[in-house]
């Protein structure tokens, strides 16, 4: 036989906006069955085992799914107080998610948890060579093959500093470690660190974005932590102006003393399609780039 009992009483509820914490509190009177006087101190540790109170970030105690978001919501802490001289224990408890309702969901719920982005713009500092080129940087993967044209510049070193514009992008969603454990999702999106978009991601062109890295960070005391990318646009998609060389190493010359060849060139780096970070949920990703619901 049971030593406990209780009955429970919904406190309030916030249902929160997606970038916040829905939380449910419940006031449960717990009484021993015996109707003897409980020792707070003592027997909490009973009361937990015996499925009283909750352990932390267990769930909700719903029947199923079909509770709207509650079905996501954990235990995560409780304060107790002595009621009737001792002989019945109310207890706060408190249950949370970040889980929030899609409001485009029809005859099925969709559930979503926080996901943003940010832009910073920049710049970088270019060394030119040449000015009024004729060929611009090039828009595919591929470095250019000829040289671009325009007007070589004159002075002490022919060369000169001007300012691409750049966009720093940040994009952060949160993830359920219940769902997909932190260590796996490290390794799952370790690839596209240091790579460069083959297709459109945000407005931005193919081959104009590069992904400087991703980190993971826990929310600390739930179940969930934001993975964090970090993107870099470049007005002239990283392409830098290189001036051709020989093979003593000094830059290649006309017989008019300007130099004879420059090609736009970047670093190479692996193409990979970023829009597979949403892993085809157009809704998440329209709430991560756009900023609003489809």
């Amino acid at each position: 036989m049971p030593t406990y009992s209780f009955t429970d009483q919904v406190l309030d509820q916030t249902t929160a906006n997606l970038a916040g914490e829905s939380i449910i509190t419940i006031r449960r009177t717990i009484v021993r069955t015996d109707g003897a006087v409980i020792n707070l101190v003592n027997e909490t540790e009973a009361i937990v085992t015996e499925n009283v109170l909750p352990i932390q970030d267990e769930s909700y105690p719903v029947a199923g799914s079909g509770y709207s978001w509650a079905q996501y919501a954990r235990a995560r802490g409780y304060t107790l107080s002595l009621l009737q001289g001792g002989t019945a224990i109310s207890a706060d408890i408190r249950f949370s998610t970040r889980y929030v309702v899609n409001p485009n969901s029809t005859a099925t719920v969709l559930y979503m948890l926080p996901a943003h982005t940010s832009y910073v713009t920049t710049a970088r500092t270019m060394q030119i060579f040449r000015v009024a080129w004729t060929t611009n940087p090039p828009t595919t993967a591929s470095n250019s093959s000829a040289d671009i044209g325009g007007t070589s510049l004159t002075g002490a070193d022919g060369s000169q500093s001007m300012q691409v514009g750049q966009v720093r992008v940040r994009l952060v969603a949160m993830q359920d470690a219940s769902v997909t454990g932190m260590s796996a999702a490290a390794a799952s999106l370790s690839s596209y660190g240091g790579t460069i978009n083959s297709a459109t991601f945000g407005g931005f062109p193919a081959y104009s974005l590069i992904c400087e890295g991703v980190s993971l960070e826990k929310d600390p005391g739930t179940e969930f932590y934001s993975v964090t990318f970090e993107f870099l646009f470049d007005r002239y998609y990283h392409f830098s102006q290189v001036a051709t060389v020989d093979a003593d190493g000094r830059p290649r010359m006309t017989t008019g003393g300007a130099l004879s060849e420059v090609k736009w060139q970047r670093l190479p780096r692996t193409a990979t399609d970023f829009n597979n970070i949403f892993a085809g949920d157009l809704e998440l990703k329209a709430m991560a780039l756009d900023g609003w619901w489809l």
